[in-house]
């Protein structure tokens, strides 16, 4: 499971679809940002409204119904379902309800990537910080802690440098003392400048996991969608996304075997019974388009 935050608009939900969409095994995007999600009204073009997403499952983990909520608010990120989404928060006041709840839901999507076979993707948006470090209720910080890896996804441009430098400090401290350690922490640079990747290595101090390239064709499918027959197979964006998520599944699971940490519990009868469901053959699952 692969978290996705960054110290400004850098790309994160674009970056996200991109390796949700590109990934060689079936995959689960979360749409996590406070602030709101922006694939429904972009990517998927206003098919779908309030009626689906995060904040529904707020109440129903207040009722104990979280798992079946989760399930029932999955909808289908391609057309062969191999591929699902989990709608985000349409109002950013809607973000408060989630503070109790994010941690229960880390844990099910942990479960999703360890147990069910997909490859878990969380749009974390925009990292957002308080004197101490992530701030609780604000941003979902128990979904970094839950994370195998974090990218923190910048531009390589000198201000993007600039301004990721004490933040990337913050969630390095952050993932040692409530995570599984300050080496989850990776770059994912979107190459809009100029600032070579070593020189950006050397400054921040963090590995490079990936690159993606400034494409305004791929960019603009994944920010406002299309009607039109495209594929995205042969833009390159989805060739370096394809290249990223290999490197990221591998690296993933490396650490996770080194470290020897353990797998996401499933002891929850509910828990269990939505990843068996998921686990079944495609046609069987019943998510919507």
């Amino acid at each position: 499971m692969i978290a996705l935050t960054s110290a400004h608009a850098s790309g994160v939900t674009v970056s996200s679809l991109a390796l949700a969409l590109s990934g060689a095994r079936p995959s689960l995007l979360a749409e996590c940002d406070a602030k709101g999600g922006s694939i429904r009204t972009g990517y998927r073009m206003g098919e779908w409204g309030g009626e689906v997403g995060l904040w529904h499952l707020a109440q129903a983990d207040r009722e104990d119904k979280l798992a079946e909520a989760f399930e029932a608010h999955l909808r289908r990120l391609d057309a062969d379902g191999a591929r699902l989404w989990l709608p985000g928060l349409t109002d950013p006041l809607q973000a408060a309800a989630m503070a109790q709840t994010w941690d229960a839901l880390g844990l099910l999507l942990q479960a999703m990537d360890q147990h069910a076979g997909y490859d878990v993707v969380i749009d974390a948006g925009r990292l957002v910080v308080e004197p101490g470090g992530v701030h609780p209720s604000l941003y979902p910080r128990p979904l970094l802690h839950r994370a195998d890896l974090v990218l923190l996804v910048v531009r390589n441009t000198l201000t993007s440098v600039a301004q990721s430098l004490p933040l990337a400090r913050c969630l390095q401290l952050e993932l040692e003392e409530r995570g599984s350690g300050a080496d989850a922490l990776r770059l994912l640079l979107v190459q809009e400048g100029d600032v070579p990747e070593h020189e950006i290595t050397r400054r921040l101090q963090i590995p490079v996991i990936g690159t993606l390239p400034w494409e305004e064709k791929g960019g603009r499918l994944l920010t406002h969608g299309t009607v039109r027959q495209v594929k995205p197979a042969s833009m390159r964006l989805f060739k370096h996304a394809r290249q990223t998520a290999h490197a990221v599944q591998v690296d993933a699971s490396t650490r996770r075997l080194r470290m020897q940490l353990p797998p996401a519990s499933v002891a929850s009868p509910k828990v269990a019974g939505v990843v068996q469901r998921l686990l079944a053959p495609r046609q069987d699952v019943k998510i919507s388009g």
